[in-house]
């Protein structure tokens, strides 16, 4: 089978490197092409015959993701994961609709009158989060006027489409954890892959940029249930969902349409998520999209 990744201009991401290279080692050939972040428009398909495309541009621009639907439809081929699919997961605006009950309470925002009037709604603190945002960037605590510069900055940058204001859960300061789903070969999702994610002492981003850590864990039946609706909901190949619990309650606080979940984390779960990626890439080459 002969894969086409598109990717990120080098140096790729450690996570991206090793899924490919799990890929690799089931492919008989592997084409890659670099894509910038902030493209329009994909690539033009290498010259030669291809089984499958797999997207690791972490490009969100709406224009690139339909276009790379479209040119997949065009050669016959899937695309993992599907443009549509990985548009959505990178809006945090959708999960509102997406996920309803999931989610901390929320509600897309487009002015800092409106912060305010979820905030005395709430009568707590507020997480405001630009929709595109990854790493933990451009994701503030909205405790009151003091931080009205803070949101005016952040609510600029989406002008028209507004962002994220949500119920701020401090259970979510213990960590989260980061589980991997992806399709099985009955039309479902199986859970390959996981792990906890702990803010530094006195934070509360858990995600490693910010300076998290990463811990081996188990999931508790719950998280396994919510992990599979969500998957479910989202219709990517393979995703990363971010859970974590607020007064015993397991919930969803994003999907990562472009995730890794191998970076220095080596259990034995690692390599076992790797072939299964593998073998997926191949299960939807050769059998089509469920």
């Amino acid at each position: 089978m002969k894969l086409w990744v598109l990717t990120t201009p080098p140096p790729a991401s450690e996570d991206t490197a090793y899924l490919i290279g799990r890929a690799t080692s089931r492919c008989t050939k592997v084409l890659v092409s670099r894509v910038a972040g902030d493209a329009e428009t994909p690539p033009s398909p290498p010259g030669e015959q291809i089984d499958a495309i797999l997207n690791r541009s972490f490009n969100p621009q709406p224009g690139f993701l339909s276009a790379l639907d479209a040119l997949a439809a065009d050669c016959g081929v899937p695309v993992i994961n599907p443009g549509a699919a990985t548009l959505r997961a990178c809006d945090k605006r959708t999960y509102v609709d997406d996920f309803p009950g999931m989610i901390p309470h929320s509600r897309v925002v487009h002015s800092l009158e409106e912060i305010a009037k979820l905030q005395d709604d709430l009568g707590d603190e507020l997480v405001l989060k630009d929709p595109y945002g990854k790493h933990g960037k451009d994701v503030i605590r909205f405790a009151g006027e003091q931080d009205s510069a803070e949101a005016l900055a952040l609510l600029a940058k989406t002008p028209q489409g507004g962002v994220v204001a949500q119920a701020f859960c401090r259970g979510f300061m213990a960590g989260d954890k980061r589980v991997i789903v992806q399709r099985d070969g009955g039309g479902g999702f199986e859970i390959t892959a996981w792990f906890k994610r702990v803010p530094e002492a006195g934070g509360w981003k858990s995600n490693v940029s910010a300076g998290g850590s990463i811990l081996p864990c188990e999931l508790e039946k719950d998280e396994r249930e919510l992990a599979r609706e969500v998957a479910e909901i989202a219709q990517l190949d393979y995703v990363g969902i971010d859970l974590a619990r607020e007064n015993g309650r397991c919930l969803l606080i994003e999907t990562n349409g472009y995730t890794g979940g191998h970076i220095n984390f080596d259990t034995e779960r690692r390599a076992h998520s790797g072939d299964d990626f593998a073998r997926m890439i191949l299960r939807l080459a050769e059998e089509g999209r469920p």
